[in-house]
């Protein structure tokens, strides 16, 4: 009875070409891999047609979703290929790790030394530092580097396993002393398996794990030992299931996967194993090709010749990734690395993403998911892509459902860019997907089965929840696109609850908005207009009445604020077209600009509202400007009051004359002291325009003839237009 330790790096494709020589070799009667025993009921899948790696195995609580952690695999990882070995060959094969049900009820304990998927993925990181010893002596920069040309993508001869066995005794026996419980509980569970799979009468045992745990598995104490550092382990339930993954996630450290930096690059040498560069140069010319980046022929071969003789002056057999790319930014890039970050992208790290096949147990809520995926043809990737949406067709609009719905249920699948369009006919989405996400659906599943159900019970609980009116806003906006009626109007009701209760004007202004716009325009989704106009009409005469008053004693800050939110709920009565609203909404504008005690920046933009509205004529306006600059008045004040009636408003300046007129007549009229008081306060509005509006100001201000106080009115030169005529009606065809 025989057993076998492969100590391995974990998703080394070297490392995997050697276990794979090595099972060859030995014929095992079973096969034990550092994993999850959890994960044991979804290894029959690996060996599925359609299961495409990158894939990962999630482990999750149920109850929790949470507490998770993934096993990712690539097509290059030596524990996928000895699972795939296994199943092909008809060989038992066994997770041996700690189980996951310990590992996650230890993070809930206080005691718990540090959660199972950071503490096994640093615990990688933490042991490939003394490896540096051998990197040191061999002369290379980092372990990684020394690592990658010993046993990645060098061969090597079949003792390699025994070497790696003795270098890592060295390391463990010289390592400073500290405790680790997780690894030594882990190590327990593995000599357990392997004393199991013993006792059945296994002869030729194989163990594919971290090369770090093979000191602890080759001298094994005492069984009684193990069992008593293993007694009295607290547990939780735990599910798993297979998701895709994708390479910039694989240096994702989770699980016993420690996350590699260049997985295409490992990709690379597991497909071509005897490339000494030229194929990898090659892709790098493609690469840059396709970004319009000139490589021609002449670049790859000298880029090659450059790899070989760096490889030659460091006394290595073959170029290494760090060969590659030295030559690849001396020749191919001119001496300049900034084009490397695309290759690193496409080429070092990659965009593979992975496939399970269908049918691979799942939660009712991701199944639906997946199953409304493929009904409206979209896409599931790691990279971005932009999805544009036109939602008077019909699927268009269920895909724009959808992704709303994920939105509420903060699966960020989606990212919603542009609308535009009266009544949101048009939408643009930047999709892209991540692994993590599936542990925010799965988080959702007990709030149903399908997309729809979870979406409207998670809103209703979360529009419950809320206690003040601006929570539940942004909730309704969201809510609004979701086509998700009963929860919705439960939302709604909410609303009105927290409006009624609501005095905080700017908190109702921002509600105001939003309503208005489906108020005005409804949607294609058919939304329930009626509901919300009348909440609409509510809260709106919350804000006229609470308005005028809610602009005096307050700061700068505030006054700033509420500006901008009154110029929102201006425009947006303004698309209203209700007669009723907009009276209403003047006598508030109109309060506010009469009273002295508004605060100057809220009072100047009245006014321009006012006058936009054609409720001001020129003289009224020119009393308006009169008084709020008069020379009697605070120079701060005053500077406040034309920044709120000019503010975001220099076109108007340029294009209307009435405003021209009177703010022309105005500085022209100023005597010469009050004119130097002025000017400061000036300056601080016009600052806020742009280079070309204030050229454009600058050139009609030249245009103006000097006088006191007067302006030249430019009138039609009639008989000049009439000699225009002729020409331009047989330009029209008339």
């Amino acid at each position: 009875m025989s057993v076998h330790l492969l100590g391995i790096r974990h998703h080394g494709p070297g490392s995997s070409r050697h276990v794979l020589a090595a099972l060859a070799f030995i014929q095992p009667d079973i096969i034990l891999v550092e994993g999850p025993p959890e994960g044991e009921a979804m290894l029959s899948w690996a060996a599925h047609a359609d299961m495409r790696p990158p894939v990962a195995l999630l482990a999750y609580v149920p109850d929790n979703p949470h507490q998770a952690t993934f096993y990712p695999f690539t097509i290059h990882s030596p524990e996928w290929n000895a699972l795939r070995y296994g199943l092909e060959n008809n060989i038992p094969v066994r997770f041996i790790d700690m189980p996951m049900a310990h590992s996650f009820a230890l993070e809930n304990q206080p005691s718990a030394h540090r959660k199972p998927s950071a503490e096994q993925g640093n615990q990688e990181g933490a042991h490939r530092h003394p490896l540096a010893h051998f990197a040191r002596i061999a002369g290379f920069d980092d372990e990684e580097e020394w690592w990658e040309h010993q046993f990645e993508i060098a061969h090597q001869p079949g003792e390699v396993f025994q070497a790696v066995a003795e270098a890592m005794t060295a390391l463990r026996e010289n390592r400073p002393l500290r405790e680790d419980k997780n690894e030594d509980l882990r190590e327990a569970f593995m000599r357990k398996s392997i004393r199991i799979a013993q006792k059945e009468q296994f002869a030729n045992i194989v163990v594919v794990c971290g090369a770090w745990h093979v000191p602890a598995l080759r001298e094994m104490p005492k069984a009684k030992e193990d069992d008593a550092l293993l007694k009295g382990l607290p547990k939780t339930k735990v599910e798993t299931t297979w998701i895709p993954w994708t390479n910039d996630r694989m240096s994702f450290e989770s699980g016993y996967g420690a996350g590699v930096e260049s997985p295409g690059w490992y990709r690379h040498n597991w497909e071509y194993p005897h490339d000494q560069g030229t194929r990898w140069l090659s892709n790098t010319a493609r690469v840059f090709r396709e970004n319009n980046v000139d490589i021609s022929s002449a670049h790859i071969i000298e880029a090659a010749r450059l790899a070989h003789a760096l490889a030659g002056l460091r006394g290595l057999t073959r170029p290494g990734l760090k060969e590659l790319n030295e030559a690849t930014v001396a020749v191919m890039c001119m001496g300049d690395d900034t084009l490397m970050r695309l290759i690193r992208r496409e080429l070092i790290v990659g965009k593979v993403f992975g496939q399970v096949p269908e049918g691979t147990p799942q939660v009712p809520l991701q199944r639906d998911l997946d199953q409304l995926i493929r009904k409206y043809r979209m896409k599931v990737a790691s990279e971005e892509k932009t999805l544009k949406l036109d939602l008077r067709e019909e699927n268009d609009l269920q895909k724009s459902i959808l992704l709303h719905r994920l939105q509420l249920l903060d699966i960020r699948w989606g990212t919603i860019e542009t609308v535009t369009g009266k009544g949101t006919f048009k939408e643009e989405w930047t999709l892209r997907w991540y692994p993590e996400l599936t542990i925010n659906l799965l988080e959702k599943a007990p709030w149903g089965n399908t997309v729809e159900e979870a979406a409207g019970k998670y809103l209703e609980n979360r529009a419950a929840a809320c206690n003040r009116l601006d929570e539940i806003t942004p909730l309704v906006q969201s809510a609004i696109p979701a086509d998700l009626p009963a929860a919705l109007a439960v939302t709604m009701r909410r609303m009105d609850e927290l409006a009624a209760g609501t005095s905080d004007i700017p908190m109702l202004m921002d509600a105001f908005v939003p309503l208005a716009q489906v108020s005005r325009y409804g949607n294609v989704r058919n939304t329930d207009r009626d509901t919300i106009g009348l909440i609409m009409r509510t809260v709106f005469y919350r804000i006229v009445v609470g308005l005028p008053p809610g602009c005096t004693g307050i700061d700068d800050d505030q006054a700033v604020a509420i500006t901008d939110k009154i110029r929102e709920v201006n425009q947006a009565v303004t698309i209203l077209e209700s007669g009723e609203l907009k009276d209403a909404w003047t006598e508030a504008l109109r309060a506010i600009f009469h009273s002295d005690r508004s605060a100057p920046l809220i009072r100047g933009f009245c006014c321009k509202a006012l006058y936009d509205a054609r409720l001001l004529d020129m003289e009224a306006t020119y009393n308006a400007f009169a008084k709020a600059l008069s020379v009697n008045n605070e120079p701060s004040s005053s500077a406040s009051w034309l920044e709120g009636f000019l503010k975001d408003a220099a076109m108007v300046l340029i294009l209307d004359d009435t405003i021209w007129n009177v703010v022309n007549k105005w500085v022209t009229t100023l005597h010469e002291d009050v004119f130097l008081q002025v000017v400061p306060l000036l300056r601080r509005t016009f600052a806020n325009f742009t280079d070309a509006e204030k050229r454009k100001i600058a050139g009609r201000a030249k245009q103006e003839r000097p006088g006191a106080g007067t302006v030249q009115i430019r009138e039609i030169d009639k008989e000049r237009a009439k000699r225009v005529l002729p020409q331009l009606e047989i330009l029209m065809g008339l």
